[in-house]
């Protein structure tokens, strides 16, 4: 029998029909009868049993009296046939009245709070016993329920759905742990670490005072994270913080993003993360077209991984550092290295890795420098080492790493990734490749990485462009976030020009709260006779980015010219005395970028919001300038001490041979200032080439 009335019992109780009215009773010992029954729907409950529940301190004639006017009531509300009243017994039909309790096991159920939340017949003393009763037979149940949703929730990057279910369980039970990490998860992803950090201090302080107790290591971790950074073991005594001495700070949160109209996407990196966990390595090829949000997409996704116990690294592809061998692997194992993700790792391969990354010195001292070997046999050396990197440092946490704009990315880099790819055995690692569709496959290493079906591990991720539907949203998301009102946007117009592509919908939308009728959205609509919709992507970019640099005054022009010469070192502020900015004059320069959606804040540090962006900026800058930049950089570099900041030779030859020092194209020189056969075969910028020893 379909059921006509629903009886929502999880929180305050309400009765609702069919048409979503709802019902009211004008007594409360008469809804309290119709719960009685409807919970335990078909079965016998007898006279005496129900007056001793609600009316025990009646007498028996006034108590069946009362029982009988309220069958009357609960007759006229179900139906007089749902209502089965013999002699002896009463009860109500199955299927009647739909029971959320009779649904929590199925997790359909929608939960407000405790059984009968506010509820309470005062002098059925009996009634108020059998609520509490059931009230602790549920919690486990509602529990399990609540936590499935939150899980659910996570799946899709739906964390306002995870905070809803979170503040539920935590009304239910404060000191519940998955109620407290959901509303810290949920929190964190908006940004509001305050509130996220106050909820695990409450949670520490009560699980002190009433249990003399702790919280448990993951959400220690989580809270650390929040708070900067997971510390790691302190130096041993005879270590000191001299020169050279790494921070004890292990990781960096990566801040979630605005993800509108990915939950599908964002579902199938969920789904793989979920097998990686189960030691079932997963490579997954993200490819879209420039600006489609696969950058947002990952960096929100990692963040999840992040805080559920994952070790994160993610390097950054540069097109204009294509040619510097093994920039991508040796940024990747700096990363490893900083957060002590690969301390684990054989002596003698961290050796090898020390010729691309000689962090590793510092943050594990005793590791023995690398043998010299023929420039022919280091890069698999290197791939070898890597991989058994990778292993030691799956077993002690997962592994998530991340190769933004794999198209861009060396030769040397992509090759080995390949072999690593080929050989994984079952370890706890996810390894994620993000690429221009139309720029993977004009270029060999990465494109045969991401093309190789033999490798059993990789799937593809296809990200489209927004939807109408989403774009409407993000848009609208954008206005409310700079607190105007939508009505002064015109949202159609936009969703034209930008064509469901979520960076043009970002930088069209700031660019008319910015300027209104005088935004450039009216000549980007001129700049073609084909209709609006198919106007690209790297032209509304390029319009914009046009527009913003000429607003930007010139020490802010000048810091925007040098990072985009520096690529992953563009937050190192020391540098940008090339240009006669001091740090804190080129930190504020960056500030100012930042503000202005150039750069975008990844995991504490700078990186330009778009590598179209970069490329708009780095070749607006005149050939001799750049090669002036370069050599300057490049000579500066090549004067670095700090273990922690010193370039290898081989990124300080990049720059001057793009500088245009031609006495580094002398396979004398080379040999000379870069140590033997090993380094000249990487001079000239070939990325087959082999490393040199890090200094």
């Amino acid at each position: 029998m379909a059921p006509h009335l629903h009886l929502m019992s999880l929180g305050a109780p309400l009765l609702f029909t069919d048409a979503g009215e709802q019902i009211r009773f004008r007594t409360r010992k008469h809804f309290a009868l119709l719960i009685r029954l409807a919970v335990e729907s078909g079965r016998k409950f007898t006279r005496d049993y129900l007056m001793d529940l609600l009316w025990p301190d009646v007498p028996a004639p006034r108590a069946r009296h009362s029982l009988a006017q309220a069958l009357t009531v609960v007759k006229a509300k179900v139906g007089p046939e749902h209502l089965i009243v013999q002699r002896t017994s009463i009860a109500l039909v199955p299927g009647v009245v739909d029971a959320d309790v009779r649904r929590l096991d199925s997790c359909e159920a929608e939960i407000h709070g405790p059984f009968l939340e506010g509820f309470e017949l005062p002098g059925a003393v009996r009634f108020e016993q059998w609520k509490d009763e059931w009230r602790a037979k549920l919690m486990p149940r509602i529990r399990d329920c609540l936590v499935r949703r939150m899980d659910g929730a996570r799946r899709t990057g739906d964390f306002a759905t995870v905070e809803e279910h979170a503040l539920v369980l935590l009304d239910l039970d404060p000191l519940c742990e998955d109620a407290v990490r959901g509303f810290m998860e949920a929190r964190a992803w908006v940004g509001d670490r305050g509130n996220a950090l106050k909820a695990f201090g409450r949670l520490e302080a009560r699980l002190a005072e009433e249990l003399g107790a702790k919280p448990s290591a993951d959400l220690v971790r989580v809270a650390d994270l929040l708070r900067e950074g997971r510390r790691g073991a302190p130096p041993s005594a005879g270590q000191g913080q001299g020169q050279g001495h790494v921070s004890e700070r292990r990781e960096r949160r990566f801040e979630a993003e605005t993800l509108i109209g990915r939950e599908r996407e964002f579902s199938r990196l969920y789904d793989a993360w979920l097998e990686v966990r189960r030691r079932t390595p997963r490579i997954i090829v993200m490819v879209g077209d420039p600006g489609v949000g696969k950058t947002t997409l990952t960096n929100a996704f990692v963040s999840t991984c992040q805080m559920e116990g994952a070790a994160i690294a993610r390097a950054q592809a540069y097109d204009a550092e294509r040619e510097l061998p093994f920039a991508v692997l040796a940024e990747l194992i700096k990363q490893l290295t900083l957060q002590r993700a690969i301390g684990g790792t054989d002596p003698e391969a961290l050796s090898e890795l020390t010729r691309i990354s000689p962090e590793i010195f510092s943050a594990f001292p005793g590791v023995p420098k690398p043998v010299e070997w023929a420039a022919e046999v280091i890069p698999l050396r290197l791939a070898d080492a890597f991989l058994k990197a990778v292993e030691a440092g799956t077993e002690e946490s997962p592994l998530v790493l991340v190769v933004d704009d794999i198209h861009a990315a060396d030769n040397a880099s992509a090759a080995i990734l390949h072999v690593i790819a080929r050989k994984l055995p079952h370890t706890r690692l996810l390894l994620i490749l993000t690429a221009r569709s139309n720029e993977l496959r004009t270029v060999a290493a990465p494109s045969a990485l991401a093309s190789d079906s033999s490798i059993e591990a990789m799937r593809t991720l296809e990200v489209e462009p927004l939807p109408g539907t989403a774009a409407e949203r993000l848009v609208a998301a954008l206005v409310a976030k700079a607190q105007r009102e939508i009505a002064e946007v015109p949202v159609p117009r936009i969703l034209l020009a930008g064509n469901g592509n979520p960076l043009a919908l970002e930088l069209l939308t700031k660019e008319w709260l910015a300027h209104g009728s005088s935004s450039l959205l009216s000549d980007l609509e001129a700049l073609n006779t084909q209709p609006v919709a198919n106007i690209g992507i790297p032209r509304a970019i390029g319009a914009v980015f046009d527009r913003q640099i000429r607003r930007l005054d010139a020490p802010t022009r000048a810091a925007l010219d040098l990072a985009a010469v520096l690529g992953r070192r563009l937050a190192d502020l020391p540098l940008y005395e090339v240009v006669e900015l001091s740090p804190a004059a080129a930190g504020e320069a960056l500030s100012r970028l930042r503000d202005e959606g150039v750069l975008r804040e990844v995991q504490g540090g700078l990186e330009f919001r778009n590598e179209l962006i970069r490329a708009q900026a780095y070749y607006a800058v005149a050939g001799p300038a750049r090669r002036h930049l370069h050599r300057s950089v490049g000579e500066v570099l090549d004067q670095y001490s700090d273990a922690n900041r010193r370039a290898t030779k081989l990124e300080v030859a990049w720059h001057l041979l793009r500088g245009g020092d031609h006495l580094f194209r002398s396979p004398d020189r080379s040999r000379a200032d870069f140590g033997g056969p090993a380094s000249r075969a990487g001079h000239g910028g070939r990325d087959a080439a082999s490393p040199p020893s890090a200094r």
